[in-house]
């Protein structure tokens, strides 16, 4: 390490989670060399699910992962908002609702209450790095360019984009559903790499045209199918 690294003084980074299956926060340690170079950058002062010692901010950056479903985790949110000069939502969970906001389309007899709110719903955030999980290598890059006092932006393409980059035959041409031509870019199309259908993880393109989109799928399915499509990972339309 060269002595200029050494140097780097550090900004403080925080990664909380919210109600969620924690898949984004493993994303970030699954790979221990580069979480090992992260913390040239960051000293780590929080992060429940990496490490044992934890503690209060402020924060430079902090990263939230998962939907607040209480009263306690929404306090909670709004005080690492208070504490954070950057927040940072990460995942579908925290951008869209993820899976569990599937609830919000139940029956009122059923939903009651409990109406499932996105991180961006409750406080303001700075960046969203989307995905279900997150890419290693894009929350990397985005914590990189925050180092650096650098805007962080995601691709402002269609997954389509990166199906044709790596060959895949589309989907849509066969006659199946896929959410592709209105979903961001930046997986990779690891979905259809693998011949499944892109479900929309990552939220919508800027120029998603869902109506279009609407009236392709509705050669193949039912107009509820479609709804039911659409809101997987949350209201991709929202």
């Amino acid at each position: 390490m060269s002595s200029s690294r050494q140097n780097l003084e550090k900004k403080t980074l925080a990664i909380f989670s919210l109600t969620c299956c924690e898949g984004c926060q493993f994303e970030i340690l699954k790979d221990f060399e580069d979480f090992s170079k992260l913390q040239n950058l960051f000293e780590v002062n929080n992060f429940r699910l990496g490490q044992e010692d934890n503690f209060e901010g402020p924060f430079d950056v902090a990263l939230i992962e998962g939907t607040p479903e209480s009263e306690r985790e929404i306090k909670h949110l709004k005080n690492i908002r208070k504490q954070s000069k950057i927040l940072v939502a990460i995942g579908s969970c925290a951008h869209l609702g993820g899976i569990q906001s599937e609830r919000n389309y139940m029956p009122k007899k059923v939903l009651g209450k409990d109406h499932v709110k996105t991180v961006l719903d409750v406080v303001r955030v700075d960046y969203i790095v989307p995905g279900c999980p997150i890419s290693h290598q894009e929350i990397f890059k985005c914590l990189t360019n925050l180092y650096w006092d650098k805007k962080f932006s995601l691709p402002d393409v269609a997954v389509c984009f990166e199906c044709r980059f790596n060959e895949n035959e589309c989907l849509i041409k066969q006659g199946k559903p896929c959410l592709g031509p209105v979903t961001r870019a930046g997986c990779n199309s690891i979905c259809v790499n693998g011949g499944e259908m892109c479900l929309g993880c990552r939220g919508k393109v800027d120029q998603a045209n869902f109506h279009k989109l609407r009236e392709i799928l509705g050669t193949m399915i039912s107009d509820k199918e479609i709804d039911s499509l659409l809101k997987i990972y949350g209201n991709i339309e929202k």
